[in-house]
């Protein structure tokens, strides 16, 4: 469902990482194939949104833990990113799954 990194534009799939919103050990058979528990992202962003240092609302506003160091983003060309995009339906689900049980929120 996704072409390019929502945060960096990087639209070349070498250069990509295929990343589930709600992680592979915690999904059923039927989650770990749905492309709506997939993003592409570039392999900086896929380790801040797999470790929950970042995670998204339903409208694409960015939410940055508190637990991230903003000088991170600052170095990775990140700090300016504000909205990516809004997300379907079955995206917002999986994404309040990453919300309410990966993200970093204290």
């Amino acid at each position: 469902l996704e072409h390019s990194c929502r945060l960096t534009g990087v639209k070349n799939p070498k250069h990509l990482r295929a990343s589930h919103i709600k992680p592979w050990k915690d999904s059923n058979d039927q989650e770990k194939i749905d492309g709506n528990n997939g993003l592409l992202l570039s392999p900086h962003v896929d380790h801040l949104f797999d470790r929950g240092f970042i995670s998204f609302k339903n409208s694409g506003d960015l939410i940055i833990s508190k637990e991230l160091n903003p000088v991170v983003l600052e170095q990775w060309s990140l700090d300016k990113v504000e909205n990516v995009g809004s997300f379907n339906p079955k995206q917002s689900e999986f994404l309040e799954f990453h919300r309410d049980l990966v993200f970093k929120a204290s």
